[in-house]
């Protein structure tokens, strides 16, 4: 459920203009922080903030970070690649120059198995990487700026407290 609620949010900001058109409603801008960008759902009380790969063209196949909040689910942190990962590919995403993270995968998601612990390297960091094995090439990265990201995950937890 969480991996279909991710996916959706991700979908509604990439597309929140002709989303809101259409029903009046749609996702609502919390603030551009530098290289992040924050936006609440307000119906269903769920936060997020993302970032797209450096150098990606700002458009729905770009490889992004997305960190979400709701009010019992708190630092879901997901990189979204711009294919499917190969079956029981594991991600590694390295903040600066700290020791890398291993993340899971499921489709074109791969999911902290910390969240929280993400997000503090994340707060204190200039940088982020994910790297991983595909089918082509034997290893793939993307680079990630971290710039804006701490007042972007400051207005999400405003906007979604917990419970």
């Amino acid at each position: 459920m969480r991996k279909i609620l991710i996916t959706v949010s991700t979908l509604m900001a990439l597309s929140a203009p002709a989303f809101a058109a259409e029903t009046g409603s749609g996702p609502t801008s919390l603030g551009v922080f530098s290289d992040w960008t924050a936006a609440s759902l307000p119906a269903s009380h769920v936060c997020y903030a993302f970032t797209r790969a450096i150098g990606s063209a700002k458009t729905a196949t770009a490889a992004m970070i997305i960190v979400t909040e709701r009010p019992t689910s708190r630092d879901e942190v997901v990189v979204n690649a711009t294919h499917d990962f190969p079956a029981k590919t594991e991600v590694a995403v390295q903040v600066d120059d700290q020791d890398a993270m291993s993340f899971y995968t499921a489709g074109p998601h791969a999911f902290s198995r910390d969240g929280r612990a993400t997000v503090i390297a994340m707060q204190k960091g200039n940088g982020a990487s994910a790297a991983w094995a595909t089918k082509t090439e034997k290893k793939h990265s993307e680079k990630f700026s971290l710039a804006g990201f701490s007042a972007a995950y400051g207005a999400i937890v405003k906007a979604c407290p917990a419970k």
